[in-house]
């Protein structure tokens, strides 16, 4: 009879405390001239992504945010939004609804805007965007979406949002700002419920989260209305250059902004050796970072203990226990 053995893979992990400072309940937005590099690195959780080329539309629309110990859903992150981000801080007043920073439009969310049965024309664009060589083929982070057309536009308007994720060798883009398990971009018009306007039925209520005209007293947040934190995802090649941008534009008019919430720290790209394993007495399961020799050192642990020899990106494991790889970059401060 064979035997069966676990075997268990674990990543050093470097973690950073922050000190908590309250302000009140709502989130706020300590200041509007956050550098570009500054807000990358508030999503990124770790050093090792090699990032470059960053760019925003302007600090007026892209903002750091802190929920002060309240009850919006994301700690911290980045915000960008249709118009005055500064806007968006604070409980619901219904004041400050609508705003306008420019008059831009953009190309790949105006097919999009079409592809919903809308009119292509956009305007008041604002964007986060930079590339990045990932060290894993797991990139995914989390964010929620929010909108003042929630409620009394929700039938009959949608603004346009897109994670934009392109592989720089190839050219080949897909859009992450999806619903679950579909490929249907996110919107009001799909992601809403129907008891803040029952002039038309509920689409994937299920995803929605707070409307706060209802309820300003108890908001978190100065929209009328948004979505339950979601995901977004995809599979990547690791040392591969990609380019995410992360743009969001108003559809036919300025009137009612909507912003996109992204969680800080929860971009990830790191090295992932995969699930525990199970194998039977005998068997070799095959660990890999999918890595570059040339441009990463290994150093491989079994059980907490370096392995002599083993450098390369791969090896065989066929022992009971708990295996390792510290991964590092001469020249920078990357270690895994």
């Amino acid at each position: 009879m064979k035997k069966t053995y676990m075997i268990k893979f674990l990543l050093p992990l470097i973690l950073s405390l922050a000190s908590v400072v309250g302000y009140g309940q709502a989130i706020s937005i300590p200041q509007l001239n956050d550098t570009p590099e500054s807000l990358v690195g508030t999503l990124l959780n770790n050093a090792c992504v090699e990032v470059a080329n960053i760019d925003l539309s302007s600090q007026q629309s892209v903002a750091y945010f802190n929920n002060n110990g309240g009850n919006f859903p994301i700690e911290e992150g980045v915000v960008i939004r249709t118009g005055d981000v500064s806007l968006t801080q604070g409980s619901y007043t219904g004041e400050g609804l609508s705003s306008q920073i420019n008059n831009f439009s953009d190309s790949t969310l105006e097919e999009i805007n079409e592809g919903s049965g809308q009119s292509s024309e956009l305007t008041d664009v604002a964007f986060l965007e930079f590339e990045f060589v990932p060290l894993s083929s797991n990139f995914n982070f989390e964010f929620l979406f929010a909108s003042n057309e929630y409620g009394e536009w929700q039938c009959v308007s949608s603004d346009v949002f897109a994670f934009l994720l392109t592989n720089l060798e190839t050219g080949e883009t897909q859009n992450l700002a999806v619903i679950p398990g579909t490929d249907t971009p996110i919107s009001v018009k799909n992601i809403k419920d129907s008891d803040f306007n029952n002039s038309c039925e509920s689409d994937h209520a299920n995803l929605f989260d707070t409307y706060n005209v209802n309820t300003p007293e108890t908001s978190t947040v100065n929209m009328r209305g948004f979505t339950k934190l979601l995901g977004a995802e995809a599979s990547i090649n690791p040392g591969t250059p990609y380019k995410i941008r992360l743009v969001i534009a108003d559809s036919n008019d300025a009137n009612f902004d909507s912003a996109i919430f992204l969680d800080a720290g929860s971009f990830t790209a790191d090295v992932d050796l995969g699930q525990d394993k199970m194998i039977c007495e005998g068997d070799v399961y095959s660990l890999s970072t999918g890595l570059d020799v040339e441009e990463y050192d290994h150093s491989w642990t079994y059980n907490g203990q370096v392995i002599p020899g083993l450098t390369s990106n791969a090896i065989q494991a066929s022992q009971l226990g708990t295996y390792g790889v510290l991964v590092t970059k001469e020249g920078t401060n990357c270690l895994i």
